[in-house]
């Protein structure tokens, strides 16, 4: 049992260096395990500060004290014993092997370096993971703290989304590649050739794709018509069995992701014919608005692109088209028994997005357009039909926004108010957006949180998890990956 006392002092040096100037550091009592005396080269103070891990001659790491072990793929390959450990970058989860012949290899490990290659050692992205966890992170919210990580312009870029015609879509190469917009909502109509822009942007963009969506509802409202195939509009839709229009949803989805578009905004799941609605509505009927909203996104998941259900809280029964004016719908009691029931249904059972219009719902938003109120988007879609996924605006360059806000104005209300990527105009209009949300986090006016929270719902839109896009350096600052360094 004499191996008992350099064990003792080891830990005890290690929680002397974390302890504040003038504190001892905590009394140190723990149970080792049954070891060989030569087997224990080092003993290394746990994750988050809990337990001890026990470094072994060759290589095994025993936790006392804590069931976390440096996270590893594969082993890796150990050229002679094990002299001595260190810990790895600060505020990583890792471990640094000394062997025989003084070199080191890390395990769950990023190092001490910056990486910005295509190969990063064992245990860089899990480990990243696994601090968020050790910190308090539930399972479900570890990539919101990797988001957290990411620079400032970073976030806020995610938030934008801009639309723009096939012709433009080359202007938008430094917004890409500065990750300065989430996404582009492709307008008008497009060539065959659309595919080579979108995929010429994607690889600007690198780890962090861009959104790209279109308008394919079918009927009148359709953009890529002309190259993957016509669909009937909603109406004419539900004259065919839901099933049916599934399976129609899905192929027309597949083709749609063939050319690069990754989101749809549709099914328009508002009951009723009115104004600015009209055919793009189902029926005026709440279940079968909800039977067939339900069966085109399905079909439309199934074909591996996003639907965004629209416009809620429901524009079938609203006074005005808002491309001209504001709108105004039923009160909110009569929304509970009529335009809400499709919304609550693809909430409760599908990862769609949810688009919001700029409708003013009375006794609810209080003369604000939902996209805008808190209390729409937090309060009746969030909390009450619990939706938790990506949540965008309207177009806020229609003309329900433009008589009272400006885009920049109306881009960073609605995302205060909770949605995660406001839709505005071109290339000019993002640029505006960005600055205004940026202004508003540096005077204190749009919390980190809520920034947080919307770049994480655009990323997990995306197919991206946030932790594999941060690090830390050997002096623990943070770290984006950014493929446009490789070889600088």
């Amino acid at each position: 049992m004499s191996w008992l006392l350099p064990i003792a002092d080891a830990a005890a040096q290690s929680a002397d260096d974390e302890a504040p100037e003038g504190n001892g550091g905590p009394t140190l009592v723990t149970v080792v395990p049954q070891l060989e005396d030569d087997d224990v080269v080092a003993v290394l103070r746990g994750p988050g500060g809990v337990g001890y891990w026990v470094i072994n001659a060759d290589g095994t790491i025993d936790p006392v004290g804590t069931t976390i072990l440096p996270i590893q793929g594969d082993p890796p390959e150990i050229a002679g014993p094990v002299m001595g450990a260190r810990l790895g970058a600060p505020g990583a989860l890792g471990v640094w092997l000394r062997l025989a012949d003084n070199s080191e290899v890390a395990i769950g490990d990023p190092g001490p370096t910056v990486l910005t290659g295509e190969e990063r050692p064992l245990g860089w992205l899990s480990g990243v993971g696994v601090r968020q966890l050790l910190s308090g992170a539930w399972w479900t919210d570890v990539d919101r703290g990797c988001t957290a990580e990411l620079s400032l312009p970073v976030r806020i870029g995610q938030t934008i989304m801009t639309a723009l015609g096939e012709r433009s879509l080359g202007f938008a190469v430094e917004e890409a590649r500065d990750r300065r917009i989430g996404g582009i909502l492709l307008q008008g109509p497009v060539t065959e050739h659309v595919w080579r822009r979108i995929d010429e942007l994607q690889d600007f963009a690198g780890r962090i794709p861009l959104i790209f969506a279109v308008d394919e509802e079918g009927g009148r409202v359709q953009r890529l018509g002309a190259v993957i195939g016509r669909l009937p509009s909603a109406e004419a839709q539900a004259a065919r069995p839901p099933g049916d229009v599934a399976e129609q949803a899905e192929r027309h989805g597949r083709a749609m992701a063939e050319l690069g578009f990754t989101m749809n905004f549709a099914p328009v799941v508002d009951v009723g014919a009115g104004e600015g609605i009209g055919d793009r509505s189902f029926s005026n009927d709440p279940a079968t608005v909800t039977a067939y909203g339900m069966a085109t996104v399905s079909g439309l998941s199934a074909g591996g692109v996003v639907p965004v259900v629209k416009h809620f809280p429901g524009h079938g029964g609203a006074t005005v088209d808002t491309h001209e004016g504001m709108a105004t719908t039923a009160p909110l009691a009569a929304l509970r028994e009529r335009d809400l029931i499709p919304f609550a249904a693809v909430v409760g059972s599908s990862d769609a997005a949810v688009m919001v219009g700029h409708l003013n719902v009375p006794g609810l938003t209080g003369g604000l357009p939902a996209s805008l109120s808190s209390e729409a988007i937090d309060g009746l879609l969030r909390d009450e039909l619990g939706h938790s996924g990506l949540v965008v605006t309207d177009s806020l360059i229609m003309g329900a926004i433009r008589e009272r806000w400006s885009v920049s104005e109306a881009a960073l209300l609605a995302v205060t108010a909770g949605a995660d990527l406001a839709l505005v105009g071109g290339l000019e209009d993002a640029a505006a957006a960005f600055s205004e949300i940026e202004l508003a986090v540096a005077e204190g006016r749009l919390g980190l949180g809520r920034l947080d929270d919307a770049a994480t719902n655009v990323l997990r839109a995306k197919g991206v998890f946030a932790c594999s896009l941060v690090g830390r350096d050997g002096r623990g600052r943070e770290a984006l990956y950014d493929p446009t360094l490789v070889g600088r």
